[in-house]
């Protein structure tokens, strides 16, 4: 399936944490595919391992797992996205190239029960209050449905670039670096509910 995509060259593989490590000083791939179970290191030590060493590198976590405390774990590791492997080959490449524009793919299914848990777990802080602008509202309740990029800017009447800015304004705001972190950030702060989900 890689290997038909257009936008996507196969790099290499490895079976095991410590090979992935080893592998990516050659390799030097723009983007990982990688399960959360593997033996020797699992799936979250290895993602941080990488990033510690490859920052730049996009990491998308492929698994048959739906356990929220596994998404949790790769997303608290620095992973881009998290796909179940039950998903068919058009949906794992969309998954893949938006993790590449720097958007975090997510099983939809499995938002509400993860963001739930950040937002029970976490309580609401009093310091620094957040101020969005009105347009910011739009694009983070967008985010946290889910809509990508390209759909916000059709919702909206926006040019794809706009959208990104006022993605990356969010981020600032929120002190987020992608935008799982963001939603859950703003769930915490309560600019958004679980309605908005």
């Amino acid at each position: 399936m890689l290997s038909t995509t257009p936008e996507l060259k196969f790099a290499g593989e490895a079976s095991s944490g410590p090979d992935a490590l080893k592998a990516m000083d050659s390799l030097k791939p723009d983007l990982v595919l990688m399960d959360v179970h593997m033996p020797l290191m699992d799936g979250p030590s290895t993602a941080k391992a990488l990033l510690a060493k490859h920052p730049t590198t996009k990491i998308v976590a492929w698994t048959v797992s739906e356990s929220s405390d596994d998404l949790l774990r790769m997303m608290r590791a620095g992973c881009s996205g998290y796909v179940l492997k039950d998903v068919g080959p058009g949906e794992l490449q969309r998954a893949l190239l938006s993790a590449l524009r720097s958007e975090s793919p997510v099983p939809r299914r499995m938002i509400p029960e993860v963001l739930r848990r950040v937002a029970e777990s976490t309580p609401l802080s009093a310091e620094g209050k957040v101020n969005l602008t009105s347009r910011e509202m739009q694009v983070l309740r967008g985010v946290a449905k889910g809509h990508t990029t390209k759909h916000l800017a059709k919702d909206l009447g926006l040019a794809a670039p706009s959208v990104e800015t006022h993605l990356r304004n969010i981020f600032k705001k929120l002190g987020s670096s992608n935008r799982g972190e963001a939603v859950s950030s703003a769930l915490k702060l309560g600019l958004i509910t679980l309605a908005d989900l």
